[in-house]
């Protein structure tokens, strides 16, 4: 059996894959990044591609091509980007490009995802008043210190607060009375005495650039808290929560409830199905369940919150509205598409807006990178632009890259495609499609063919709802001599001989293209007579049992018209002894007679020749 499958494996000279043109195929990156870089720093950008032959790059930003200066090299050959001394300047969103040269005249470009950078801002600057703020409460009473004056900056950074004195600062530790919330304000659930400050001691809140080590102080603040004998017990009330809450897909949601009150109050959530929030899986408690986060956000999250607060005076309750916002979301994007030579090839580039976000526009398309606005050459559009076509294209002309990007008051989505196009398959030798056999016989079924240089053509059998990848069908035979495919049927037992009836197809194929050679093979005694089909004969049956049935159908209805012709040129002639010949009774004779009948005389020119008969008996009336 190996031996047969070297045999079949090499039935129709299977094809290397030669040196041939592919066009690019970038590798890294694959999604969009963002990078926050500090000022000052150097980066490198990296890029990989494949294709044939070896891609050079090039880097674009903000869709200009850069050319290598004082402050960014590009390495066409390694596809890095080295960045020296950033700064805003730098800022934007950067594309690496492969592209290679097919033919001539035939360069095609594919882009990458975009990698965005973005100079670390935060706190680089706190506008002060000079003022120290001064907030009063009594004990078991709820208090805030707010952070003010902050410069906003990117990317976000959390807040922390500091207890400072004249000679140090102790960062303030958070507990279950104490919450910091997303804006930088330190909630007090209710105040102790041990809170308030004395002497020259101030809170300040922070924010630690880690990338950059340091930490930036705001305004200071002073609390002073009121002692009282016997501290009063006070019901749950909300005095924060996350409003707007606003988040994209795929991110993490950070939901945040506060609720003052003494003693201390619980916090318990529920989702939009009101149904209590148990800690596992995406959802996960922070800061003793004032904070709610849901990960991984889809658009079935968006809804109605519930957080209550309780203590064993009562309850509160506040409800948060989660808005999930998204970029456009892909149902399909474009990707690498190869074709046989001719076959129209498609493109499409469809996305929708998330739930209750408003309709999307159009894709904006790029060939090579060069914004393509309408129907040209064989570019087609379709779907209201968002199916791109390549109609009948051809090798190596249309060997090309597309790039589609959609976007929304969100974000946008990109995507790249190339196409490359290749010689098809084609089948060289075939045997009779129809072959109609009887013992003795030589089955022919010898399949070859060729494709693009390109490709490995490979072959398969398929008989009887068997497939046969490794082998080939029973009493196949395979010569390597004679490149020929066939059955002996000389060297078969009569069941075997019975057993080979059937369809036997051919499968060339590749990766992109399958092409089928059906044979059909007939069992003949000789006769035209099949044998009788008896009940371990009906799977050899069953694919063709009518083939034997309309051949014989045929030959019968060939053998009646022969009959029939043949009686109506051999029908006796009727005469009467009194009459004299008439048309009735004339005979048609060809032009190019050599004689005539009775020797009579021919017709004129205008009409056909005949022959006249007035000496024979007289028949019976007919």
């Amino acid at each position: 059996m190996s031996t047969i499958f070297i045999l079949f494996c090499s039935l129709a000279s299977l094809h290397s894959v030669a040196s041939q043109g592919k066009p690019p195929g970038i590798t890294d990156p694959l999604v969009h990044q963002i990078r926050y870089i500090a000022a000052k720093d150097s980066i490198i950008l990296t890029c990989k591609a494949e294709g044939n032959p070896t891609p050079k790059y090039t880097w674009y930003r903000t869709g200009t091509e850069i050319a290598s200066n004082q402050y960014q090299k590009v390495d066409a050959d390694t596809g890095a980007l080295e960045i020296l001394d950033f700064s805003g300047r730098e800022a934007g969103d950067y594309r690496c490009g492969a592209t290679n040269n097919i033919s001539l005249g035939v360069s095609p470009l594919a882009m990458s995802p975009a990698i965005s950078l973005k100079e670390i801002r935060h706190a680089t600057v706190w506008t002060k008043s000079g003022d120290i703020d001064h907030i009063n409460a009594s004990e078991g009473e709820y208090a805030k210190l707010e952070c003010n004056y902050v410069t906003p900056g990117d990317p976000k950074l959390p807040f922390s607060w500091f207890l400072k004195s004249s000679s140090d600062a102790d960062q303030l530790r958070e507990s279950n009375r104490t919450y910091i919330d997303e804006r930088g304000t330190l909630h007090f659930i209710y105040v102790e005495p041990s809170d308030k400050t004395s002497g020259n001691d101030v809170y300040n809140c922070a924010i630690h650039n880690k990338v950059q080590d340091y930490i930036k102080l705001g305004n200071a603040k002073r609390l002073t808290v009121k002692e009282v004998t016997g501290k009063p017990e006070r019901k749950p009330r909300n005095q924060f929560k996350t409003d707007p809450a606003e988040f994209q897909i795929g991110h993490t949601a950070e939901l945040e409830c506060v609720f003052s009150g003494y003693p201390l109050p619980s916090t318990q959530w529920f989702n939009i199905r009101n149904e209590p929030i148990n800690p596992g899986g995406r959802y996960q408690m922070d800061k003793h369940n004032m904070k709610l986060k849901i990960a991984k956000l889809t658009e079935k999250d968006e809804g109605l919150y519930r957080c209550k607060g309780e203590n064993t005076l009562g309850e509160a309750e506040t409800t948060i509205f989660l808005d999930v916002k998204s970029g456009p979301i892909w149902e399909k994007a474009i990707t690498n598409l190869t074709v046989p030579e001719g076959r129209d090839a498609s493109f499409t580039c469809k996305a929708r807006p998330a739930i209750d976000e408003k309709a999307l526009e159009p894709p904006v398309w790029y060939k090579n990178w060069e914004r393509i606005q309408k129907t040209t050459g064989n570019i087609i559009f379709g779907d209201e632009g968002r199916v791109l076509t390549v109609t009948q294209p051809i090798k190596p002309d249309d060997i090309m890259c597309f790039q589609c990007q959609i976007t929304n008051d969100i974000g946008s989505v990109f995507s790249n495609g190339c196409l490359n196009v290749i010689k098809p398959i084609k089948v060289t030798t075939q045997p009779p499609l129809k072959q109609g056999i009887k013992k003795g016989d030589l089955v022919n079924l010898t399949v070859r063919g060729t494709t693009d240089p390109g490709m490995t053509l490979r072959y398969r059998w398929e008989f009887k709802k068997h497939t046969y990848y490794t082998g080939l069908p029973p009493h196949v035979v395979y010569d390597d001599a004679t490149k020929q495919t066939y059955i002996n049927t000389t060297s078969l037992s009569d069941e075997e001989y019975r057993h080979i009836e059937g369809t036997y197809t051919g499968v060339l194929y590749h990766d992109f293209e399958t092409r089928r050679v059906v044979i059909d093979v007939v069992l003949d005694d000789g006769t035209g007579d099949r044998y009788q089909v008896t009940g371990a004969d009906l799977d050899v049956c069953e694919e063709h049992s009518l083939y034997p049935w309309i051949y014989s159908l045929s030959a019968a209805v060939v053998v009646l018209l022969f009959i029939v012709v043949f009686l109506i040129i051999r029908r006796p002639t009727c005469t009467c002894p009194t009459q004299q010949p008439s048309e009735a009774y004339l005979t048609p004779v060809a032009i190019n007679m050599s004689h005539v009948v009775g020797g009579g005389e021919a017709g004129g020119d205008d009409g056909p020749y005949y022959s006249t008969i007035p000496d024979v008996p007289a028949p019976t009336r007919c």
